[in-house]
């Protein structure tokens, strides 16, 4: 997954809403779809993750790449990755420098 957008300096205290907010952003360029039209869509059918979780993976070297944090991978579990929603609760918790 390409970026377009420098690395931004580690943050701490990142907030649920600020790390959904990148997530849709990171899918929404994997999936070469508009961010708004893949908010939309993921607000009608339920906030469902609109990828497997192979491509989860992607998305998560990218969000370490952007954010500096450091999700622990072995700790990800199907209920975690269910949503946009639940990952973003998991990764709040779960994100270290």
């Amino acid at each position: 997954m390409a970026t377009t957008t420098p690395p931004a300096p580690p943050q701490t205290g990142w907030t649920e809403a600020q790390i959904s907010d990148l997530v849709v952003e990171l899918l929404a360029d994997m999936l070469r779809k508009d961010v708004g039209d893949l908010r939309a869509e993921l607000h009608v059918k339920g906030g469902g993750m609109p990828v497997d979780s192979l491509d989860l993976f992607d998305v998560l070297a990218e969000f370490r790449q952007r954010t500096g944090l450091t999700i622990p991978k072995r700790r990800l579990r199907r209920d975690t990755m269910r949503s946009v929603g639940a990952f973003a609760s998991f990764a709040a918790r779960e994100a270290t420098n």
